[in-house]
């Protein structure tokens, strides 16, 4: 783990915010917790679940604001290096108090990784951290969590489909391989997380392409490692869900 604080210009000396960088293994993370600070989140690589009021699959285009307070928990679903701010909440140019899930664009990942320098000085690091303000913005393309099956047989095809979204296979023969009836986890998902096994399948393979239209993967490319055959279908998909295009998403990212 690196941590770096950084202090303000009060007498006691204390410092005014901090960030920290953890390197999770896969399926490691933090329990339910909550702290007196703001926090922000964002995965430099890897992927993230995230319990905080929701749930959501951090992927690298997009950040999390945690208010001061929130019971969250964190859990890499892959080799994830995890970028930590906090934030007093005094001092804090941020006026949120939900947890908002932000579009971590080129200029916040840039500011994250200045203030990460070893070597940065403080006027520098409260100069980067004003700019918060100006560039934490929410993301059109949050609009809705994904709730994760929380028991059995349903957990673990959930975890499986996360780790690998372009997988093909239908629930019959999930079922077979997890040796449970086709029927035990259509229900299961519906009772766990109050969505069709389709329709849960279909937030995962949409959130598992934002982090590859961030990484100026061409739209027909990333359709196809998410598990779609049809671009158009793809393309639909993504529109209703989010409310724009893959490739508009793509440039509101500065892709």
């Amino acid at each position: 783990m690196f941590a770096r604080a950084f202090g303000g210009g009060g007498l006691d000396g204390a410092e005014e915010f901090w960030l920290s960088r953890f390197d999770l293994p896969r399926l490691s993370g933090f329990t339910v917790h909550e702290h007196a600070e703001h926090q922000l989140s964002w995965v430099a690589h890897g992927q993230l679940v995230v319990e905080a009021g929701g749930t959501w699959l951090l992927p690298p285009s997009q950040a999390v604001w945690i208010p001061a307070g929130t019971p969250h928990a964190l859990r890499a679903t892959r080799p994830t290096q995890l970028y930590c701010l906090y934030l007093w909440p005094a001092d804090c140019p941020v006026p949120w108090t939900r947890t908002t899930v932000v579009a971590a664009d080129p200029m916040l990942r840039q500011v994250i990784l200045y203030l990460a320098r070893p070597d940065l000085p403080d006027d520098a690091a409260q100069r980067a951290r004003a700019l918060l303000a100006d560039v934490l913005r929410p993301d059109p393309a949050a609009t809705k969590d994904v709730p994760m099956p929380f028991d059995g047989q349903a957990r673990d095809l959930a975890d499986a489909i996360v780790r690998d979204p372009g997988d093909q296979r239908g629930l019959r023969e999930w079922a077979a391989a997890l040796h449970v009836s086709e029927k035990t986890l259509r229900r299961a998902f519906v009772a766990q997380t109050g969505m069709t096994f389709t329709d849960w399948r279909t937030q995962v393979r949409l959130r598992a392409a934002l982090p590859l239209l961030a990484d100026r993967l061409p739209v027909a490319s990333v359709a196809a490692r998410v598990g779609y055959r049809s671009v158009n279908g793809f393309i639909n998909a993504f529109r209703r869900h989010f409310g724009r295009t893959p490739g508009s998403y793509a440039a509101l990212l500065g892709a």
